[in-house]
C-alpha cells in the first residue's frame, strides 16, 4: 500500500472547480489501495461553498486541517463583500483596488496563501516524522502549496509530484500585475526550483506541459481534467420541451464574452422566429459587472436564467437539461493550453458543446474527435451561425451520441496516474 500526502487549498467544502481534480482523483485512488493524506486549510477564504461534495471523500482517506491566515479577510472585511475569482483578471479603475493589488502583487509571494508556508512546513516535518508517505503531491495555483511541498521534498527526499492546473508566470494575467522587478524575477526562481526539484510536473494540457519543459522542468506529464460517471447515475435527460436551451457552467468573465456569439444569435433570431420563440439561456456562475447590460441591448433579458452558485450535483442535473453547453476562452497568453475544467464535465453529459476559442489551440484539438463537439474559432461568424443552426435542427431529433469518452474518466484517470506513479 503507496502512502501519498496531497497538499491543496481546495478541499470540500470549499466549492468550485479548483476542489474537483483531486477531490475525484483521491475517491479512486483509496479504491486500488492507496492511502491518501490531504492536507488542506480548515478556515481558507473561498466565495464558493459546496457541501454536497463531502460526499465523495471516502473514508479511508485521513483529512489533516490547519489553519491559515491570509489577507484577503481583511480585505474582505474592508470592502464588506466577497473576493471575486477575476480579481487579478479584471482591470479597476477603483484606488483601493489597484493599492490592495500591489500590496497582493509584491508583498505575498509566491500568492496570498503564502503565510501557510512556514507553518505547514514545520507541522508537516514533525507529522512525517512518525507518520511517511511514499509521494508527495502539492497542486496550484496557489503555487504556495508548490513551495511547501518542495522544502519537505529537500528535507526528506520524497518523491514528489508538483501537479499544475494552471500556468505560474505564463498565467494569462502574470505580466499585467504590478510587481516590482525584483519581484517577477523571484517568481521565475521560485517556479525554476519546483520544476527542476519535483520528480514530475504534472499539468492538464500539451501545451503547457512544453511549457514547462521549455522552462527546465526535468519530466512532464499530462493528465487532463476528467469528469465522474457517478455524477451522471440516474439523471434524467432533457425533459421534452420545445426550449432551446444554452447552458454557461463556472467563471463567465468579460475575457470570455464574445461579441460575435451574441451578434450571431441575434441575426439568427431575427430571421427565424421559431428559433427566437424557442431560445433560451441558463448561466451559472460568476459573471462580470456588464453582462447584464449587454444581454438587455440584445432584448435577451427575458430569456435568462441566471443561479450566482449552483452546488455540484445541481450543476450536473441542469447541464442535462440544455440544448447547448457553451465553453469559450479568454483570447489571452495562457490560450492555447487552456481546456477549461468544464469542458470535461460537459462531456459526460452528452450533450452539444459548443467551443470557442484559439485556432490550434489544446481545445480545439481535443474537440475534433468527439462527434457532439463542434469548435468555431475567435470572430468566425460564418462558422457559429451555420454550427448553431445545425445544433438547432439536431435538437429537435432523437438522435443520441454514443462516443467512447472514458479515457477522460476520473477511474482511469487514476489508473494512469498509479502507472506515472510507478514510473517515478
Amino acid at each position: 500500500m503507496k502512502k501519498v500526502l496531497i497538499i491543496t487549498y481546495y478541499w470540500p467544502p470549499k466549492g468550485g472547480v479548483g476542489v474537483q481534480r483531486w477531490l475525484k482523483l483521491s475517491k479512486y485512488l483509496s479504491k486500488y489501495n492507496y492511502q491518501l493524506i490531504i492536507y488542506t486549510p480548515s478556515n481558507g477564504v473561498y466565495p464558493l461553498e459546496d457541501t454536497s461534495l463531502l460526499d465523495d471523500i471516502s473514508k479511508d482517506i485521513v483529512v489533516i486541517r490547519r489553519k491559515i491566515f491570509e489577507p484577503q479577510k481583511i480585505v474582505s472585511l474592508l470592502k464588506n463583500n466577497h473576493i471575486k475569482s477575476d480579481v487579478l483578471i479584471k482591470k479597476s479603475h477603483n484606488l483601493l483596488d489597484r493599492i490592495l493589488i500591489w500590496l497582493r502583487s509584491n508583498i505575498f509571494i509566491p500568492d496570498s496563501r503564502s503565510c501557510w508556508i512556514s507553518p505547514s512546513i514545520k507541522f508537516l516535518s514533525n507529522y512525517l516524522k512518525d507518520n511517511p508517505v511514499d509521494i508527495i503531491v502539492s497542486t496550484g495555483p496557489p503555487h504556495s502549496m508548490h513551495m511547501i511541498a518542495l522544502s519537505l521534498r529537500k528535507k526528506n527526499n520524497i518523491k514528489w509530484i508538483a501537479d499544475f492546473r494552471d500556468p505560474w508566470t505564463g498565467i494569462e494575467y502574470f505580466d499585467k500585475l504590478p510587481f516590482l522587478s525584483w519581484v517577477k524575477k523571484k517568481h521565475h526562481k521560485l517556479e525554476k526550483e519546483v520544476l527542476v526539484n519535483s520528480d514530475l510536473v504534472l499539468t492538464v494540457s500539451p501545451s503547457w506541459a512544453k511549457q514547462f519543459n521549455n522552462l527546465g522542468a526535468k519530466k512532464t506529464s499530462i493528465l487532463t481534467n476528467g469528469y465522474d460517471s457517478d455524477d451522471y447515475k440516474n439523471l434524467v435527460n432533457k425533459i421534452e420541451s420545445t426550449r432551446f436551451t444554452i447552458g454557461h457552467f463556472g467563471l463567465y468573465n468579460e475575457l470570455r464574452n464574445h461579441t460575435f456569439f451574441w451578434d450571431t444569435i441575434n441575426i439568427i433570431s431575427k430571421k427565424n422566429l421559431d428559433f427566437f420563440n424557442n431560445l433560451n439561456f441558463l448561466f451559472a456562475g460568476e459573471i462580470y459587472s456588464g453582462f447584464f447590460s449587454m444581454i438587455k441591448k440584445y432584448k435577451f433579458e427575458k430569456k435568462i436564467i441566471y443561479h450566482h452558485h449552483l452546488n455540484h450535483d445541481n450543476s450536473i442535473k441542469s447541464m442535462m437539461q440544455c440544448d447547448i453547453l457553451l465553453v469559450t476562452q479568454g483570447d489571452t497568453k495562457s490560450v492555447d493550453g487552456r481546456i477549461p475544467a468544464k469542458f470535461f464535465e460537459y462531456l459526460g453529459a452528452k450533450k452539444p458543446i459548443l467551443a470557442i476559442g484559439k485556432k490550434n489551440s489544446d481545445l480545439e484539438k481535443i474537440t475534433l474527435n468527439i462527434s457532439y463537439a463542434w469548435f468555431v474559432d475567435f470572430n468566425n461568424k460564418d462558422l457559429l451561425y451555420s454550427t448553431l443552426l445545425k445544433i438547432y435542427e439536431l435538437s429537435n431529433s432523437d438522435y443520441e451520441f454514443n462516443d467512447d469518452i472514458s479515457r477522460f474518466s476520473r477511474q482511469n484517470q487514476a489508473l494512469q496516474l498509479i502507472d506515472l506513479i510507478s514510473d517515478l
